[in-house]
């Protein structure tokens, strides 16, 4: 009775011993294959930087600007009597573009002219009185007081007759001013006086008709930071003087908004004598031809010039810098197919890819693709590149 229980409970654990053997074999099965077949390492582009001999250009936004900026205000009262141009033409220097009323101005120096006639017939008289009376002094006829009274009337005479005439050039210079001309070549704006309205003359309340500004040639102005100023200094491009610059760097070019290309050349023509300390930047101008008056004052720009010239760099793709807080940085890979990490000083882009200043030599692999995919002292499988400048960088 005894042996068939103990049989017959043998037979019920034999399933639950089968199942745990079973479990433990898969179990040692799947340890097995994880610890022969590790992830294979991540593959990856490199390439080393590409060097090319290329022009760099510094480029700034900024506006044209009028060389020549007049208003011009009314010189004598008067009522404008008429306006001579039309709104927005382009005027010559010396055009007249107002007439002031100039019936009072030529009555005056009528009044002028008459006065200088009067005073001229006075000192004549003084001065043949003067001469009577030295001719008597000579055989005692008249005293020395006579003498010195005659002398002072004729010098009295001399006195009013300057007075006269500096009264008649007044008067004239009024006249003349009662045609109100242009004092430069340019375009002027619109009238801002309407004919039949009193205008004033003066220095500080003069009446303002209207503005002319220059076209050809024209200023664009830019700001240039410090340390753009202190690389310059550097490199030999910039003296403090336009004249001592290398030609180079003294040639600019210019695009306007929508345009694509740099189509419009000038050259530096002004260096301000001090940095702003409230911006850190200098001031610059550049000088440019204005033909066909394209280019209006007060026009935005972009403007580029380059101040090291032609010279060879090294050259990656702006995605293959990683960032690092203040610092950039890429990764390379070693003979032994491992990574690691390089900062580098970048420059600005040439066409699709960026200047690298400091960090890289040209035998370096730089991973210029799958960069997020490693890390540094990571092994992995190299994948060999060339990196090539798209057709119009090299037309630079």
């Amino acid at each position: 009775m005894n042996n068939s229980i103990l049989y017959r409970l043998q037979l019920h654990r034999i399933p639950n011993l089968l199942i745990i053997a079973l479990l433990t074999f898969v179990i040692a099965c799947s340890s097995s294959e994880g610890q022969q077949s590790p992830p294979p390492p991540p593959t990856v582009t490199v390439s080393a930087p590409l060097e090319e001999n290329i022009t760099q250009y510094d480029e700034f936004t900024g506006r044209f600007r009028a060389i020549e900026r007049v208003e011009v205000r009314a010189r004598v009262d008067g009522y404008l009597e008429e306006i001579r141009f039309t709104d927005g033409e382009l005027v010559e220097k010396g055009e007249v573009l107002f007439v002031v009323d100039q019936r009072p101005y030529k009555i005056a120096l009528e009044r002028a002219q008459a006065d200088l006639i009067n005073a001229r017939t006075h000192l004549e008289l003084a001065r043949k009185e003067l001469d009577r009376a030295k001719n008597l002094r000579s055989t005692g006829a008249v005293s020395q007081e006579l003498i010195d009274r005659r002398t002072q009337e004729h010098l009295s005479a001399q006195a009013a007759v300057s007075s006269a005439e500096a009264a008649v050039h007044s008067a004239e210079l009024d006249l003349e001013f009662t045609q109100v001309k242009a004092p430069v070549s340019g375009k002027i704006s619109e009238n801002f006086v309407s004919v039949g309205n009193l205008v004033s003359g003066g220095l500080s309340s003069a009446t303002l008709l209207t503005r002319i500004v220059s076209l050809d040639p024209i200023y664009f102005t830019f700001e240039a930071s410090e340390d753009q100023l202190i690389r310059y200094k550097k490199s030999g491009s910039f003296k403090g003087n336009v004249s001592t610059t290398r030609e180079s760097f003294q040639t600019v070019k210019a695009r306007l908004l929508g345009e694509e290309e740099f189509t419009y050349e000038g050259s530096l023509d002004f260096f301000d004598n001090e940095i702003d300390e409230s911006t850190g930047t200098l001031r610059v101008r550049a000088l440019f031809s204005n033909d066909e008056l394209l280019l209006t004052p007060g026009m935005f720009a972009r403007a580029r010039f380059s101040a090291t010239g032609r010279h060879r760099e090294l050259l990656i793709p702006d995605k293959a810098i990683g960032s690092d807080q203040a610092q950039r940085f890429v990764f390379v890979v070693d003979d032994s197919s491992k990574v690691s990490r390089k900062f580098v000083k970048t420059g600005n882009l040439y066409n699709d890819l960026r200047i690298i200043e400091e960090g890289l030599s040209r035998t370096d692999r730089v991973i210029v693709d799958g960069l997020s995919k490693v890390q540094a002292d990571q092994k992995v499988t190299a994948r060999q590149d060339q990196l090539a400048l798209a057709e119009e960088g090299k037309k630079q």
